[in-house]
């Protein structure tokens, strides 16, 4: 749980494969390491909703690389890794959608989503926005909605909350929390889930 790669993406309208921004943050063993920030061109038309909150333009994406491009520039960098989203049924599906739209085979990585997490070990809380939590762990956030700014953020909340509850392996996720990762190879997609656990009980059955 030390070791991952966070990333957010802005899109430019609502359908999710409509990426024109993506952020990744590489940790190891708890230190970010390494960041990508690239826009994309979407090949779609700009929601005035969707420029309002990131602030990106069609004029700033009109030499941009289209996500095939960009993707072939960071999959050896990402393969094999853990991929954090903060709204991983966000994220993770434009991930797929763009990967889908252009025919493009992913590399192999396990799922997890920072937002799922803080809901399952701080259960009362009326919030979990991004801005929400990073104020709450003293985390900066000064450009909130610029994916790079955004990935960044995910990655300590991750970091903070996996340190604090003592969760250092997909196992004891699992055990304290009840999620699973998700996965995504090739073509096939699977979000991480709240999957609830076996329970050993035997049911008895009455004798007539």
């Amino acid at each position: 749980m030390k070791s991952f790669v966070a990333f957010d993406f802005e899109t430019a309208n609502y359908s999710r494969h409509s990426i024109c921004a993506a952020g990744f943050v590489f940790v190891e063993e708890g230190v970010i390491v390494d960041q990508v920030y690239s826009l994309i061109n979407p090949e779609e038309e700009f929601y005035s909703m969707n420029i309002s909150v990131h602030g990106i333009r069609p004029r700033d994406v009109q030499d941009a690389p289209l996500f095939p491009e960009f993707y072939e520039t960071i999959k050896d960098k990402i393969e094999g890794k853990t991929l954090v989203a903060h709204n991983l049924p966000f994220d993770g599906y434009a991930l797929k959608d763009n990967l889908s739209r252009y025919g493009v085979p992913s590399v192999s990585n396990n799922l997890l989503c920072s937002l799922q997490l803080a809901k399952k070990v701080l259960p009362k809380q009326s919030r979990y926005s991004l801005d929400t939590l990073s104020r709450q762990f003293s985390i900066l956030l000064d450009h909130h909605h610029h994916a790079l700014a955004d990935a960044e953020a995910c990655a300590k909340i991750f970091l903070h909350l996996t340190k604090e509850y003592e969760i250092s392996s997909f196992e004891e996720l699992y055990e304290k929390t009840s999620i699973y990762h998700g996965q995504i190879h090739q073509f096939d997609y699977r979000s991480s889930l709240v999957k609830p656990k076996k329970s050993n009980k035997r049911t008895r059955v009455k004798a007539d």
